[in-house]
């Protein structure tokens, strides 16, 4: 009978573990703006974004982070065509340029795009951005991710970012070609860090299986 729940316990943190982030600022705030964030400095708008995020240390596989089009010409993505996804460490309160731990530019066709549903307030549809990644093992610390659209036309619709209810209210923002990173307050950034699938329940099943040896 023991072993039957000690099954069942194990099952339940399996299927657990595959949808639990190492941090979380989710899309929480259905149809409401965001924030125009750019992948280069050739297109119209010459904002970049970041967010920062604390994680005790994992290993991360996915990415994912919520947004839409601009919605000037397209309410889909017909104009955004890519992404340019960094991850830095902390410099004092803003991103530390000098220190880019991962830095990747995925084709939107590459990822595994999900419509929430939801219209933003400029009737764009918002979509979930999944982007695996190979194995990045993340110490224990802060740190910056930015995530910024690569486009098609450079004076087309340009990637908007949606906003998260949860986190510090602390961005950070880049304006090219090189006013480097600025620090201001205000406003989260809807985005996960998720860690390799099974790792928490590795984890938990190490803790079931030492409480059963101590009995």
């Amino acid at each position: 009978m023991k072993s039957g729940i000690l099954a069942l316990c194990v099952f339940a943190i399996c299927g657990s573990a595959s949808a639990a982030a190492l941090y979380s600022q989710p899309d929480n705030l259905p149809g409401t703006g965001g924030f125009f964030s750019v992948g280069n400095g050739n297109q119209f708008f010459t904002q970049r974004m970041a967010d920062d995020f604390t994680i005790a240390g994992g290993t991360v596989t996915q990415l994912r982070w919520w947004g839409s089009s601009q919605n000037f010409q397209f309410a889909d993505l017909t104009n955004i065509i890519g992404f340019d996804v960094m991850i830095f460490g902390d410099d004092g309160g803003i991103p530390d340029a000098g220190n880019v731990i991962f830095h990747s530019q995925p084709a939107t066709a590459g990822l595994t795009v999900t419509p929430t549903g939801n219209l933003s307030v400029a009737n764009a549809i918002q979509y979930q951005f999944d982007f695996n990644i190979a194995t990045l093992n993340l110490a224990g610390g802060k740190y910056w991710i930015s995530v910024g659209g690569l486009l098609s036309n450079n004076f087309g619709d340009t990637f908007v970012w949606n906003q998260s209810s949860t986190g510090n209210s602390a961005n950070s923002s880049f304006f090219y070609p090189n006013s480097g990173w600025i620090a201001f307050t205000g406003a989260n950034l809807a985005f996960e860090i998720i860690p390799a699938p099974g790792a928490s329940a590795l984890l938990g099943l190490g803790m079931l299986v030492g409480a059963r040896r101590r009995r």
